[in-house]
């Protein structure tokens, strides 16, 4: 039989490793996640990140309607990456792991929910004529290019985000 065992950490362990967490979250080291700069351009000179940010946000002259992915699959991931952090943050109390490694596993989460929203999402419909241009009534995917672009990166630059969606 195995006998469970509990350790106590004393009080300045505790206030010491609670200081290395303080400072490792302070920074300006963040997740991101969507099209990255770069990632690709379609046949028509559009970029992968255009054609991303008209479907999740609308085109300019109401053609296309909005389709959010972005926003709903990390709301929907939410409890998924709080109970993340539950069970990580002691690791990384007791330098079991780093912060980075954490925030990879969060990415890589964050990640699939996206390209799972994106496979997931029916409304708003497409129109007929786009429906039989392209074959399929799934509204975000055509080629796959769009949803095979999606990724996460570690960032702590703190620089704003300037370009990709």
């Amino acid at each position: 039989m195995i006998a469970p065992t509990v350790g106590l950490i004393g009080k300045q362990q505790v206030e010491e490793a609670m200081k290395k967490l303080a400072e490792q979250l302070q920074g300006a080291t963040r997740v991101l996640v969507g099209v990255p700069k770069g990632a690709g351009v379609y046949e028509d000179g559009l970029t992968i990140a255009t054609i991303a940010a008209v479907n999740n946000f609308g085109s300019a002259d109401g053609k296309i309607p909005p389709r959010p992915f972005l926003a709903p699959a990390i709301e929907k991931g939410a409890p998924q990456y709080q109970r993340l952090a539950e069970v990580m943050i002691p690791k990384v109390l007791t330098g079991e792991m780093d912060m980075t490694m954490l925030l990879e596993q969060m990415g890589q989460l964050a990640e699939g929910h996206v390209k799972q929203e994106i496979t997931d999402l029916k409304i708003p419909a497409n129109a007929p004529s786009t429906i039989a241009k392209k074959g399929s009534d799934n509204p975000l995917i055509d080629t796959g290019a769009m949803r095979q672009s999606i990724r996460y990166v570690i960032d702590d630059s703190g620089e704003p985000i300037d370009e990709g969606l």
